[in-house]
């Protein structure tokens, strides 16, 4: 029979916030690429900010006045691959494809990282089960 969908959101939950304690390898190794990736994403988005920011501000027709608008910029384009601004520089331009292959790679990496988490789960889940089912019997035969 099919869990009702709050049991999923329930499960979901748990499992978040087995991978914020570390409960298991397997949560820590979860957490500590989501981490890499974040604090990555952090140190790049900073550092792009800055590049976008000299590299535009002055440019004729530029949309990027300010370093706030060189920010929002490069982190929409690196999280999204999609920008709010259209670059005037051929530098920024150049850069503005290094921004699409970063926001590419880094979801491909979270999806692995996802994936191999589950798939970890799983057969950590299918060997308790293993260990419950052998340990009943005896229990059994022991009373």
């Amino acid at each position: 029979m099919a869990a009702s969908p709050h049991r999923h959101i329930q499960n979901a939950g748990r499992e978040l916030i087995r991978v914020v304690r570390g409960d298991t390898s397997t949560h820590t190794y979860l957490r500590g690429r989501l981490l890499t990736i974040i604090w990555l994403t952090l140190a790049v988005g900073v550092v792009s900010t800055l590049i976008v920011y000299f590299a535009e501000r002055h440019a004729h027709g530029t949309q990027i006045h300010d370093l706030f608008d060189a920010f929002l910029f490069a982190v929409s384009q690196l999280l999204t691959a999609s920008s709010v601004a259209s670059p005037q520089t051929d530098p920024i331009r150049v850069l503005e494809l290094l921004f699409d292959i970063y926001a590419i790679t880094v979801v491909a990496a979270l999806a692995g990282s996802f994936g191999a988490f589950f798939h970890r789960r799983n057969q950590e889940h299918d060997e308790a089960k293993k260990a419950a089912a052998a340990a009943a019997p005896s229990q059994e035969s022991g009373t």
